[in-house]
């Protein structure tokens, strides 16, 4: 979602912020007379504009770096000059280091929960059965809970990064809310790792906490709520007000909102669905995000409805079937279908890739204390040093009333836990 989202030019991020005007309403004063004789206008009714305001989200991951495997980096020289590193410890550190700012950029980017105190987005939903039998019930359980995730709410790719690897202090932490986004339920609950992918199962665990993990439950990284930009997905879904324009008041900044009650996604639902954004204005194409299994459904129903026809010389050569990327002629041009390992299995995304962009101060990047670009970060204990990647950006729709979110689909080919 990166790579999809660029950043806006240097030349409109003038100033802290990102602005820019949007036309909410164009000019209505308009009269029609057909006496031939002189005749009253009636009063104008002027065109408004508004402007979009939007800053990007700070973003830091910290990774800590031993003095014994600085000593090692430095190759362990000695006075006879025999005591060489046997390793190289710095490209291990920053490659776990960069892999987690890809993670986290690109959840925050997706599904980043809002800069307000109810939450737009979650990375998953608590089952209707939240435990798998036999485990929990609580998130301090010493049989440490295995949670069952939604069918819909399920994209296994995001929790197969978030696991601990068998360490006490290491893996992901989460912050568990009620259905309604704004009340936390339990925070800092340490993510094990996947249990049965098939199932949407994944081992949580918090030490000595007693909460009950509930059906209905929404799952958010630690600390995002009221601190995040909003992502993709919360500007699909957003009502309210963002980069401070209201959508309650202003249709062009709601994104167009189709549920498919629980059904599977089809061509022809696909291009029906493409040709309600017509009327929205949207003509310059569009980009659909879905997950692997949508992806995997929509080629097989477009293979099933091609007609394979034996070459000029009445050839039975073998022909080739599927696809690794999809595209479809639709009432708003050409639309690239892409699969996306971090996209929910009951959701696709829209966006017309002319108005969606990323704002911001800066990409991913490595910086010391002082912001010279130093490697390290010295602590004053005794622990070593320190990395920190850091980067501060965030995800925007110009015109989300182009996109759309589809929501409610059910492959039968999902991963399910019978929610």
């Amino acid at each position: 979602m990166r790579e999809f989202l660029k950043f806006a030019k240097s030349s409109d991020r003038s100033g802290k912020q990102f602005r820019y005007p949007v036309q909410s309403a164009i000019s209505h004063g308009q009269t029609s007379d057909r006496t031939g004789t002189a005749f009253a206008l009636n009063a104008a009714r002027p065109g408004t504009e508004q402007e979009a305001i939007l800053d990007g989200t700070d973003l830091i991951v910290r990774e800590t770096f031993p003095y014994s495997a600085m000593l090692k980096a430095r190759n362990g020289t000695s006075l006879q000059g025999d005591a060489a590193a046997y390793w190289d410890p710095m490209d291990k550190v920053m490659m776990t280091t960069l892999r987690a700012m890809e993670l986290y950029n690109e959840l925050m980017l997706m599904w980043g929960p809002g800069s307000t105190t109810t939450a737009l987005s979650d990375i998953g939903v608590i089952a209707t059965t939240p435990v798998f039998g036999g485990t929990g019930p609580n998130y301090g359980s010493a049989t440490h809970p295995i949670v069952q995730l939604t069918q819909a709410s399920w994209a296994a790719g995001i929790w197969n990064n978030m696991g601990a690897g068998g360490g006490a202090g290491s893996g992901a932490l989460v912050d568990i809310y009620q259905s309604n986004g704004i009340t936390l339920r339990v925070a800092d609950v340490q993510i094990e790792g996947v249990v049965n992918p098939q199932l949407c199962q994944v081992q949580m665990f918090k030490s000595g906490d007693a909460t009950a993990v509930t059906a209905g439950d929404r799952i958010i990284l630690k600390g995002w709520v009221n601190t995040s930009s909003v992502g993709v997905g919360g500007i699909l879904r957003n009502t309210g007000t963002f980069a401070n324009i209201s959508a309650a008041t202003n249709p062009f900044w709601r994104a167009r909102s189709i549920d498919l009650a629980a059904t599977a996604m089809t061509a022809s639902k696909f291009l029906a669905i493409t040709a309600k954004l017509m009327s929205n204005g949207g003509e310059n194409g569009l980009t659909a995000w879905c997950n692997p299994i949508v992806f995997s459904d929509l080629v097989d129903a477009t293979v099933n409805n091609t007609r394979w026809i034996n070459g000029q010389n009445g050839d039975n050569k073998v022909k080739m079937q599927g696809a690794d990327t999809m595209q479809f002629m639709t009432a708003v041009g050409t639309c690239t279908l892409k699969r996306h390992s971090y996209m929910k299995q009951g959701e696709m995304w829209l966006l017309e890739p002319e108005t969606c962009m990323r704002i911001g101060a800066s990409d991913i990047t490595f910086r010391g204390a002082n912001g010279n670009e130093g490697f390290f970060l010295e602590l004053a204990s005794s622990a070593g040093s320190e990395i920190r990647a850091m980067s501060q950006q965030a995800a925007l729709l110009t015109v989300p009333y182009h996109n759309a979110i589809v929501t409610g689909i059910l492959s039968p080919n999902a991963d399910t836990s019978g929610s």
